[in-house]
């Protein structure tokens, strides 16, 4: 369990601190009462009650422990132990059971293999796996809210910023606001949410409300990643990171800004080509990482590398030359991912962005463009098959289909897949001009841009959805 955890953690981008597996002590609720729920079961198995729940006695020991200050705050009025009517026990015993660490079989509550050997794990290799499992829980599942797909997206982008802040209590309406303006493209989803009986009218609000319950006070607190200071009415309870969370994830870098493609850089990599005569055609291979790179889990640097590599029957100083050149191509297009995608929590500004990526859309445009509109046109040919390729592989759409626009909308939603069809209209059209043009002319060359920022959207969408 510990390893795969681990792996998948680290798949999805998270940056984990050594520091963390050095701490002789941590505090995480949720952690205490599932290994409370645990040690409760001897060999015969815990016998429930006739309706299937935890009896009270467990139900209170681990209360004791898993009770975060939210759940404390009934607990003053509450004389019986229910398992539900306590969230903090029904918590332990439903991750439990996703973890298939526990398993009922008439009217008891089993250990599994899996549970006794999360029983013999550190208390590291344990959070770990806790933590990737909640991760993928449907946390709603706790608050009775909607769905609200744009709060649970938000999760790991909530948590850098806290853990990226400076330690300070405040409400989840100002954590929202830096969310938010930080990434404004959150704001899009937001729509999506229904206004029901929430009492607020303005569907920020909504936001903000489910992401105090639903993130907060129902994933980060179990946790141990936040603490919280309660408030009487009309103040608002306060928020801030823990130690814990401090220890536990690393601080998010500003982006390298010399990565990041550009016209000098696309130059650098360009010379280099020419100096080692390597035989590299540096639009089509950028744009091809574009789209490797448009879903999470990441591949690994090391499979795409022999893939491109396969081009190329060489050996000895010269492959090492190649294989250098594909790996430095692969981090700028990761870095630009995360620039124009807005990740990064330290240092992450919007001014000039729209001039910077309008910027990177020329240089890319100068590695296409040909005195011969024939010539650039067979460099774009090759394009919508790398994104056809991945929709293909990752979501079973297929081009070929009658219905491959509407199939996209379904999964996508209209506006990704109108970006789809403008993209083959457009090359169809590019390639109609092609036909009549002997040399390159300015409404030729303007499509010619057109086309590729309708690839680089289309990619962008891909990688930010998956985020």
């Amino acid at each position: 369990m510990y390893p795969e955890s681990l792996k998948n953690l680290q798949n999805i981008g998270i940056k984990l601190n050594n520091e963390f597996f050095t701490l002789e002590k941590f505090e995480a609720p949720l952690l205490k009462g599932i290994n409370v729920l645990l040690q409760s079961i001897d060999l015969k198995g815990l016998t429930l009650t006739k309706n299937g729940f935890l009896p009270t006695k467990v139900v209170k020991s681990i209360v004791k422990v898993a009770a975060t200050i939210s759940d404390q705050r009934f607990l003053s009025v509450q004389s019986r132990f229910y398992e539900e009517e306590n969230l903090s026990a029904n918590m332990a015993r439903v991750v439990a059971e996703s973890l298939k660490l526990i398993k009922v079989q008439k009217g008891k509550l089993l250990l599994t293999k899996k549970g006794n050997e999360f029983l013999s794990l550190t208390p590291h290799e344990q959070y770990i796996i806790l933590f990737n499992i909640m991760l993928g829980m449907n946390i709603g599942y706790f608050d009775r809210h909607q769905e609200a797909m744009c709060v649970h997206n938000s999760s790991l982008i909530m948590l850098q910023l806290l853990r990226d802040k400076e330690r300070d209590f405040r409400t989840a309406e100002v954590y929202t606001a830096l969310l938010l303006d930080m990434y404004p493209i959150i704001e899009d989803s937001i729509d999506d949410l229904e206004v029901l009986n929430y009492g607020e009218k303005d569907k920020l609000d909504i936001f903000t409300f489910i992401a105090e319950t639903r993130l907060l006070e129902r994933l980060f607190l179990p946790l141990g990643l936040i603490e919280m200071q309660t408030a009487k009415y009309p103040q608002k309870d306060t928020f801030a990171k823990s130690a814990l969370l401090d220890n536990f994830i690393s601080e998010k870098h500003a982006i390298n800004k010399n990565l990041v493609l550009s016209k000098k850089l696309l130059k650098t990599f360009q010379d280099e080509i020419g100096q080692n005569k390597l035989d590299i055609n540096l639009f089509e291979v950028t744009m091809y990482l574009f789209a490797q790179y448009a879903h999470i889990p990441l591949p690994p640097k090391s499979s795409v590398v022999d893939a491109l590599m396969q081009k190329h029957p060489v050996l000895g100083t010269l492959r090492v030359s190649y294989t250098e050149l594909y790996e430095k191509l692969i981090d700028s297009v990761l870095t630009t991912y995360e620039e124009f995608t807005q990740l990064d929590t330290v240092g992450a500004r919007r001014d000039n962005l729209v001039d910077e990526y309008m910027n990177m859309i020329d240089s890319l445009f100068a590695l296409a463009n040909t005195p011969k509109p024939f010539n650039t046109l067979q460099k774009l040919h090759i394009l919508p098959a790398f994104i056809f390729d991945i929709l293909k592989l990752r979501h079973n759409l297929d081009q070929f289909t009658q219905d491959f626009i509407l199939e996209c909308s379904k999964v996508f939603g209209e506006e990704f897949a109108m970006d789809i069809a403008q993209l083959m209209l457009l090359l169809d059209k590019l390639e109609k001009d092609a036909k009549k043009l002997k040399k390159s002319k300015p409404n030729f060359e303007q499509g010619v841009k057109e086309f590729i920022q309708t690839y680089l959207m289309i990619v962008l969408e891909l990688r930010s959805r998956e985020l």
